[in-house]
């Protein structure tokens, strides 16, 4: 019986809240009546405000949003903390502005033909034998990058991978985008903190002894180093008059050039993570890598001493 008093007393205790939230005008005994000079103004069953509060009090306050205040978990763009390299900006656009001038002055359809030549044989296709080699150490290219870059490549903004991979099909104007707003890292690097394909292949010796046989290849399976050989003057000539006239023999000659020195001027920042730093020693390395195009990276990643284990 107490706890049915209770629940009858709760529920009229509500229904004259209610009441109170949703006053009437006309009551049971009449319209409501406002006392002047008093705090109490009747609601519903003349029910002072006064008494309405006391029974209301209990209700939340719902506070409205400050739409003045500024989120601060807003997350910054990425591209606001990229670093610019101006060096290899500088070689981006001059690659793509003379990639762009050449294709629209050369003679219409000459360097399709060429093209059409490595389709049907990527080794011989018919022309001069020291293009055929830089073409094809275009495509190679990208390894000893990847030997050079990827150790490094841990807390960048840009991830490495995409760019190197994507540099075997358009050399430096793929590449560009990522060594132009990459951060050298000097700082002492350990195996253990690298991933796996780094560590295990990039690191390899045998890998990287792989790579220096595939670029050499390509220098003798095109021919070169037999014309070379024959006849250097010829070769030389012969290789001066197919840039002259195509702009895709100019075009990847200069981007052979660049990716060449791109690549050496990642070696100081490499030797400096394998615990070799200070004096000239790093930039002799550098530069002599620059005297075989393509085989001195290479080289230099077969020969560069290993990262610690631990």
């Amino acid at each position: 019986m107490k706890i049915l008093s209770c629940l009858v007393l709760l529920a009229l205790e509500s229904l004259d809240t209610a009441r109170g939230f949703a006053p009437s005008h006309q009551t049971h005994h009449g319209t409501a009546k406002y006392i002047p000079h008093s705090n109490n103004v009747l609601v519903g069953e003349d029910q002072p405000l006064s008494t309405f509060q006391q029974k209301t009090r209990h209700l939340p306050v719902i506070q409205a949003k400050n739409t003045d205040v500024v989120e601060s978990d807003e997350q910054t763009p990425f591209w606001n903390d990229l670093s610019i390299n101006p060096p290899y900006v500088a070689a981006y656009v001059l690659f793509l502005s003379f990639a762009f001038y050449r294709s629209f002055t050369e003679p219409e359809g000459a360097s399709m033909e060429i093209l059409q030549g490595f389709f049907v044989d990527p080794i011989n296709p018919g022309c001069n034998e020291l293009f055929v080699a830089i073409f094809n150490l275009l495509g190679l290219y990208f390894v000893p990058l990847a030997c050079l870059l990827m150790p490094g490549a841990k807390g960048q903004k840009l991830p490495a991978t995409p760019f190197i991979f994507a540099s075997m099909l358009g050399g430096y104007g793929f590449l560009g985008p990522y060594v132009m707003t990459r951060e050298p890292s000097f700082s002492v690097v350990k195996k253990s903190d690298l991933g796996w394909f780094t560590s295990k292949v990039l690191e390899n010796k045998i890998f990287n002894w792989v790579t220096v046989a595939l670029i050499l290849s390509a220098y003798i399976n095109s021919g070169c180093i037999g014309a070379l050989v024959s006849d250097p003057n010829g070769l030389i000539s012969g290789y001066g008059d197919l840039a002259s006239q195509t702009a895709i023999a100019s075009a990847s000659s200069m981007d052979f050039a660049i990716l060449t020195l791109v690549a050496a001027s990642f070696v100081p920042e490499d030797l400096a993570r394998r615990g070799v730093q200070g004096g000239i020693a790093p930039y002799a390395i550098a530069a002599s890598t620059v005297l075989l195009p393509g085989v001195g990276a290479a080289l230099y990643c077969a020969l560069r001493p290993p990262l610690d284990e631990e």
